[in-house]
């Protein structure tokens, strides 16, 4: 195992001519837990860290009354201020259900589109160089949904899109089909995934419409090595509570607490012994040593967190220690 730089590093995102930070930024809280002023202080100490691959979604927080699409009114607000569009790559989603009737889909052309003509106002932009469709309608043909984000790309409001919360079977449907036609297609997968793996039906975020990463979805990626982009890729910080030995919230002992998790974290402690680096550094640098690429979406409340960020973004780990635990 080696590290090297003081910033993060960056990689092509396989597919795409768009140079990423290997550790994204999610700004699911900017609004809700996170001020504008503390946004921007975020945001200018993660691209001073070398950082330029920022995750939003036109949802967020859009669960809380009054707040609207925060996360991107920051973000907006932020790159005006600082000139900053053409300094980062701005990753946003749409077709979330609506919070006030879940059960309904918005996977749906003008939903799509409503989405993201709202985010390319609150962002100021002309085009999203990177869009997610934030949710699945397994009810509809999965051509049906392709044929939407092609259409966007060929009218310049997007440059190349991927998938979050889809299953495999449907990521292999529509992959089969774009290159059948001729067409882009999904160029990367946003699921949940963490090195703490999640005890079955007791995840943190109950919400059913969520996609975690299996051994089947693993062994896909290896061999097809689409891009990951994982949510929770920091476990809520399983880890380092783990580690401090205080009491653990209900909700995240029921999600994590087992024997194979506790194994992991003993990896992380020898780990942490050889490179002195944190265990929520060295569960990030997990992901990224995947066997394909992987670009971890991680958050942060204080500016000092992003220390991990540039720690983790250069922690080589030997290949064995990760196929010891598969996915």
């Amino acid at each position: 195992m080696d590290e090297s730089g003081k910033i993060m590093e960056r990689v092509l995102l396989k597919g795409t001519d768009l140079e990423l930070s290997n550790i994204c930024l999610g700004t699911g809280s900017f609004g809700e837990k996170i001020t504008k002023e503390q946004a921007y202080q975020i945001l200018d100490a993660y691209v001073e860290a070398g950082g330029n691959f920022i995750d939003s979604a036109n949802v967020y927080c859009k669960w809380v009354d009054g707040l609207g699409n925060s996360s991107e009114q920051y973000i907006g607000s932020w790159l005006r201020e600082r000139h900053a569009h053409q300094k980062v790559v701005v990753a946003t989603k749409g077709g979330h259900y609506d919070f006030r009737d879940p059960s309904r889909s918005r996977v749906s052309e003008e939903a799509i589109r409503q989405d993201l003509e709202e985010s390319l106002r609150t962002l100021g932009m002309e085009r999203i160089d990177f869009y997610w469709l934030h949710r699945d309608d397994e009810t509809k043909d999965i051509t049906e949904i392709v044929d939407v984000m092609e259409a966007l790309v060929k009218e310049g409001k997007i440059r190349y899109y991927g998938a979050s919360n889809y299953k495999k079977y449907r990521i292999e449907q529509a992959l089969s089909y774009a290159q059948q036609n001729g067409m882009q297609g999904f160029t990367a997968v946003s699921n949940q995934w963490s090195m703490a793996r999640v005890n079955p039906g007791a995840n943190m975020n109950p919400d059913p419409t969520l996609v975690m990463m299996d051994e089947d979805y693993y062994q896909w990626h290896k061999r097809s090595r689409m891009p990951m982009i994982p949510f929770s890729s920091g476990a809520h910080g399983f880890f380092d509570k783990l580690d401090r030995g205080k009491e653990m919230p209900k909700a995240m002992r029921d999600a994590y607490m087992s024997r194979e998790n506790l194994d992991r974290y003993q990896t992380l402690c020898r780990l942490r012994e050889e490179t002195g680096a944190s265990l929520y550094a060295l569960s990030i640098a997990w992901l990224l040593n995947q066997p394909f690429q992987v670009f971890p979406v991680a958050a942060v409340s204080r500016v000092e967190q992003l220390e991990d960020f540039v720690r983790a973004s250069g922690i080589h780990i030997d290949g064995n220690k990760i196929e010891k635990y598969g996915f």
